[in-house]
């Protein structure tokens, strides 16, 4: 139930109108990454990001795209070991990063946008600081809101993951 309830929110925020790059992909990744094992987290994000694909179409960098994806599932790893309000802004901050740095090194080195110079290089990841911005607001936005949610369902003793069996039971 929770890994539909993800993969729907993550497609969602891809395919419906956003500014560039301000998804809820990290944050379901992230997420997913503190609070399911490494292959639930990792299934969860690379559907999301194949069926969302599938909808707006293919491209040549996926592989920088999803790798991105897929270390933000590890940061999230990360996050859970003590998970606080300052570990994962840190973690959601690492993974925007990490994503900015690996899916521009792809843009600069794979593709005819840039000059294969030291300049070009510059002047690639430069040209990206808007993306980056939004990143990291869309990373924050829901990375905090996906912990803070499920903090607060926590503590009422009802947790988030396990509400429809509980109703049910």
């Amino acid at each position: 139930m929770e890994t539909l309830l993800f993969i729907i929110l993550g497609v969602l925020s891809r395919i419906l109108p956003h500014a560039p790059n301000m998804t809820a992909v990290g944050g379901v990744a992230l997420f997913s990454g503190a609070k399911f094992n490494t292959k639930k987290a990792v299934t969860i994000t690379l559907l999301t990001m194949l069926i969302s694909d599938f909808i707006i179409g293919f491209h040549s960098l996926m592989f920088a795209t999803y790798g991105g994806m897929i270390l933000a599932v590890f940061v999230g790893k990360w996050i859970s070991q003590r998970a606080g309000a300052r570990r994962i802004i840190a973690g959601t901050f690492l993974s925007s990063a990490i994503f900015f740095v690996i899916t521009n090194f792809a843009v600069w080195a794979a593709t005819p946008l840039y000059a294969k110079t030291m300049n070009g290089f510059i002047t690639c990841y430069i040209m990206a600081l808007p993306f980056f911005r939004n990143s990291i607001t869309g990373d924050m936005l829901y990375s905090i809101s996906f912990f803070t949610i499920d903090a607060i369902f926590n503590y009422y003793k009802f947790p988030l993951f396990h509400w429809p069996r509980k109703l049910f039971s």
